[in-house]
């Protein structure tokens, strides 16, 4: 009877398969081999992952998610992942959880503007991660955004990191006896050694100075140690007090005047004109950035951001994947997770120096480092503020917020 009941369902399944109806497939536990192969088991290993579509920006997206879905059910026969890659993934997630149909596993930022998973966060709708952490390269768990609660828990994985720091021409720096800032001393040695050169030292994208964020961090982070920066994250209104914080704009103020004019207005795009014609020696960038501006040629690198003392850490941003806490398949969407990580970690592209105390920047629900603090930034730029000025404009800005 058993093994008359094993072939039925044998033959159901494959008039499912045949009929092209979108059932959720089977693994099959099949004893023998060939002929004598008989099926004693069908069991549903079906994934659900939904994955926000970042668009233009970033035309990979799709090609590396789809990449990691084939190894993964390579590597796990039997399991099947049905990839949802949208731009509307926000959308999707609120609209499958609300039908009690959660997905698995999501991909999607906090900075997403629908907000839904800042929503998840705040209702605390996910599931925790700790056996993900062993999984994943030392560290990178150790920031507020992957840890958004006092409980110390990981609800949060981060995914696809982006190294960010100076991009520059390499022929004018070694042509001119330059070589890679360590510190915002030599930073602002090299800008006042360009005062009278054909190009100019730096530039900026005064109407999108988000970078700012991250070469503050850099330049701190080694100076005041990793906790006292997660003081200034948090609205600490003392820590915003840090002497080290004027030190920082009192260098800004050094090279206002040596910047490529008209900086407060520029855009992303025209900063990397700027760099393109041989008008600046650096830029602020990317990785992305930098492949992009190289697919010509090797004629620009990159390097660390300066630090204001020590030694300069790297600068890592990155996006956001988690479990809903009604995701059906959680054991399998960690699962998912630490295969992303293996094929991370086998990457040749991969970078293992990962600064975890430079993630904190990348905290979606904390504020005073984002439009706010970089306004305040390009003030200085045009005069309009000085290092004191700089601190009360914040101090008043974190009692409003």
């Amino acid at each position: 009877m058993k093994k008359i009941l094993s072939i039925i369902i044998a033959l159901m399944m494959m008039v499912t398969m045949a009929s092209g109806c979108n059932k959720e497939p089977d693994d099959v536990v099949v004893e023998g081999e060939g002929e004598n192969a008989i099926v004693v088991e069908a069991v549903n290993k079906y994934l659900t992952a939904v994955v926000y579509d970042r668009g233009e920006d970033e035309p990979a997206d799709k090609e590396y998610w789809e990449n990691v879905v084939d190894s993964f059910e390579k590597a796990n026969q039997g399991v099947t992942v049905n990839l949802v890659f949208t731009k509307d993934a926000a959308y999707e997630v609120r609209d499958r959880i609300l039908s009690g149909n959660s997905p698995d596993f999501v991909f999607l930022p906090s900075g997403e503007e629908n907000g839904v998973t800042e929503a998840l966060i705040k209702d605390r709708a996910m599931l925790p991660l700790t056996n993900v952490e062993a999984s994943a390269p030392a560290g990178i768990f150790e920031n507020d955004t992957c840890k958004p609660y006092d409980d110390g828990v990981s609800y949060i994985a981060p995914v696809l990191f982006e190294t960010k720091g100076l991009i520059y021409n390499t022929e004018l720096l070694s042509s001119n006896g330059f070589s890679n800032p360590q510190t915002w001393d030599d930073f602002v040695s090299i800008a006042k050694a360009c005062e009278n050169k054909k190009f100019a030292f730096f530039t900026y994208s005064g109407a999108e100075p988000d970078e700012f964020a991250d070469i503050f961090a850099a330049a701190l982070v080694p100076a005041i140690g990793a906790e006292e920066m997660g003081k200034i994250l948090s609205y600490d209104e003392e820590a915003w007090k840090n002497e080290s914080i004027k030190t920082f704009i009192d260098k800004i103020e050094e090279i206002k005047s040596l910047v490529v004019s008209k900086s407060t207005t520029k855009t992303r795009d025209d900063v990397i004109e700027c760099l393109k014609n041989g008008e600046v020696l650096f830029i602020s960038g990317t990785e992305a950035d930098l492949e992009e501006l190289n697919k010509d040629g090797e004629k620009y690198a990159i390097c660390k951001y300066p630090a204001l003392s020590g030694s300069p850490v790297a600068t890592v941003s990155f996006s956001e994947m988690y479990i809903p806490v009604e995701a059906k398949e959680p054991e399998l969407a960690k699962d998912f997770m630490k295969h992303i990580y293996m094929d991370m970690s086998s990457s040749s592209t991969y970078s293992p120096e990962v600064f975890a105390g430079e993630f904190a920047v990348k905290n979606g629900a904390n504020e005073t480092l984002s439009d706010e603090f970089c306004g305040h930034i390009v003030d200085v730029f045009k005069s309009m503020a000085d290092a004191d000025e700089f601190v009360d404009q914040m101090l008043v800005y974190i009692e409003e917020f």
